[in-house]
């Protein structure tokens, strides 16, 4: 067995640097993001201590500190993690779709599939966001910038397929993903997805 040369310690779990390796930072704050994410969207932000980041990380507490500062910059940084990967996601599913309204029928086919995936435990802004129970901190900032990218991608979608009224229509579509997303996560029920696209689709024959 080969002996570590380093290993972050922090009451918990280790992950060995092995002799002659050299540290990655990229790749230990990426670790760290991906561990507590997990950890966060299990046992929810609150009742999640540093421990439990230090131990699924394996990392230290001070290179957690040295990172993100705090408990709530590690929040912060896990939320902003994910609107890019969010947002991302979804770009590249619109810019492969057919245009118009198949643009917009694409998102939910993808937050479909997604509802499907094992794990699924709902939107991690919101979830945030209501956790934190109103206050205006990083999480419902963070929420507030994710249901404006909603609003402003459905908007542009429907004013580029010449729809009457893009912005209500727009504000309609984000209110049945966000709802869908919620029921779907707290009935565990993959099938709200379709049910979903169904309303949209009328929502979309009214629009134009």
């Amino acid at each position: 067995m080969v002996q570590p040369s380093k290993v972050e310690t922090g009451g918990g779990g280790a992950m060995p640097v092995k002799a002659g390796e050299r540290l990655d930072p990229e790749a230990t704050r990426a670790r760290i993001l991906k561990a507590a994410a997990d950890v966060f969207g299990r046992r929810g932000i609150h009742a999640t201590g540093i421990n439990e980041i230090v131990e699924a990380a394996g990392a230290s507490k001070l290179t957690i500190y040295r990172n993100f500062g705090s408990k709530e910059g590690l929040v912060e940084a896990v939320l902003t993690d994910r609107t890019q990967r969010v947002r991302a996601w979804h770009r590249e599913a619109v810019e492969a779709a057919p245009a118009g309204r198949g643009q917009i029928l694409a998102v939910f086919d993808l937050i479909a599939q997604w509802y499907a995936e094992a794990g699924f435990r709902g939107c991690a802004m919101m979830n945030a966001a209501t956790e934190d129970r109103g206050q205006d901190g990083a999480p419902r900032r963070l929420a507030q910038d994710h249901l404006a990218f909603y609003r402003e991608l459905f908007e542009r979608l429907l004013a580029d397929a010449g729809a009457r009224d893009p912005r209500t229509t727009a504000r309609q579509l984000v209110v049945v993903l966000e709802g869908a997303t919620l029921i779907s996560a707290v009935d565990r029920d993959p099938g709200l997805g379709a049910e979903a696209r169904v309303i949209v689709e009328t929502l979309l024959d009214a629009a134009f």
